[in-house]
């Protein structure tokens, strides 16, 4: 198994797209959060395509 993240766009597009976020109070939609030891289990959620939102890793 291999995890790998990706890139998109330049750092100050994405500080832009988190200001409009915080101006007009918009929340990201987290279907669900996996401790990092539990990551083959998030990968196979993500997988399946059963979640609604975000599928995120937490570490430490």
């Amino acid at each position: 198994m291999r995890l790998q993240g990706v890139t998109v766009g330049h750092r100050d597009g994405f500080e832009a797209m988190l200001r409009a976020m915080i101006q007009h109070q918009i929340k990201p939609v987290v279907d669900r959060v996996f401790a990092f030891d539990e990551l083959k289990e998030g990968l196979a959620h993500l997988k399946s395509g059963r979640q609604f939102g975000k599928v995120c890793v937490a570490h430490g």
